[in-house]
């Protein structure tokens, strides 16, 4: 599953703008991962709120993947129920009549479906902190072109 989202980005382009070949690659590079950190950082804060972090195996596995001068992946890889908490899903059995499973305190519960309730922890992350991110991506321009 992916999520992509853009941001304003013209006051980063001007920064990076007076800077040519290599360096520029490397500064972009750079602020993307930056401001995917800053994404990384609050999509765990919100697995916490919503109460994801039993084994800790989605939690662990929120970081910056991929990093280009143009682009920079954020989220889980390996754990294939992150998409069922980010938009929800429902469950119902393929090749059984009923679905099974055990919970903590040890009961056998039987259903005809399951419903994990959308608990989006990604998407947030981005929509309610696009300032941070960008601020972080500047001030990582800043740092590393000596502008600061």
């Amino acid at each position: 599953m992916e999520i992509k989202f853009e941001l304003d980005t013209t006051s980063v382009e001007k920064a990076l703008a007076k800077l040519k070949g290599a360096a520029l690659l490397d500064i972009s590079e750079k602020a993307l991962v930056a401001g995917g950190e800053v994404v990384v950082a609050e999509a765990k804060i919100n697995l916490e709120n919503h109460g994801l972090h039993d084994t800790g195996d989605l939690i662990n596995s929120i970081q910056v993947y991929n990093p280009k001068p143009e682009s920079c992946e954020v989220g889980s890889k390996g754990v294939i129920y992150a998409a069922a908490h980010e938009f929800g899903v429902t469950i119902r059995p393929k090749r059984a009549k009923v679905l099974h499973w055990v919970t903590k305190s040890g009961d056998d519960v039987f259903a005809m479906k399951a419903v994990l309730p959308e608990r989006a922890y990604l998407r947030p992350a981005i929509d309610e902190n696009k300032d941070k991110i960008l601020k972080a991506m500047a001030i990582t321009i800043a740092r590393l072109t000596g502008a600061e």
